[in-house]
């Protein structure tokens, strides 16, 4: 008798398109594969529940107010120069939490991110503990950005209206 795959979903802000895509991806799993076990979660608010509460009310309300400051953030090479030890430093803080649901309790078989904060801790985990856990990044954005950019990340899936490619 086989045993069935778990797979860990994650994205981030639980009113967005990752959201939604990381249902879409569940639903469709649970329709390919009727006995896989999921687990969707809000990657930062498992983290970091608090701080994700002010990084998401900050986030929203500059998208609605401000949305040029976002595209400036969105991908420019000098921001996110200088934002990587914060990120380095975040992704590290979050070790011990990801060890608990990835290695103790939930133990997936592939773990599938909607956004890039949450597949940066899952890729820079598995860098730090030599894990061959598989990780998919499945972009939803109009178009890729440096924050996705991660060596432990083992496919990108490129999301586009109604089609999805994969890029080996």
């Amino acid at each position: 008798m086989a045993q069935h795959k778990k797979v860990l979903l994650m994205y981030i802000t639980s009113n967005s398109g990752h959201y939604r895509s990381s249902l879409a991806i569940e639903s469709a799993l649970k329709i390919l594969s009727p006995g896989i076990t999921t687990m969707n979660i809000n990657g930062f608010a498992y983290t970091n529940p608090i701080f994700e509460k002010l990084i998401n009310r900050t986030y929203m309300s500059v998208i609605r107010n401000k949305p040029e400051v976002w595209e400036y953030l969105y991908d420019n090479p000098k921001v996110l120069k200088n934002v990587q030890g914060m990120r380095n430093a975040i992704h590290r803080s979050n070790s011990k939490k990801l060890k608990i649901l990835i290695q103790d309790e939930f133990k997936p078989d592939a773990v599938v991110c909607t956004q890039a904060f949450p597949c940066g801790m899952v890729a820079d985990y598995k860098k730090y503990l030599g894990l061959n856990l598989p990780l998919f990044g499945v972009l939803t954005d109009h178009a890729p950005h440096s924050y996705w950019i991660f060596d432990n990340v083992d496919y990108y899936i490129l999301c586009r209206l109604r089609q999805a490619e994969i890029i080996l």
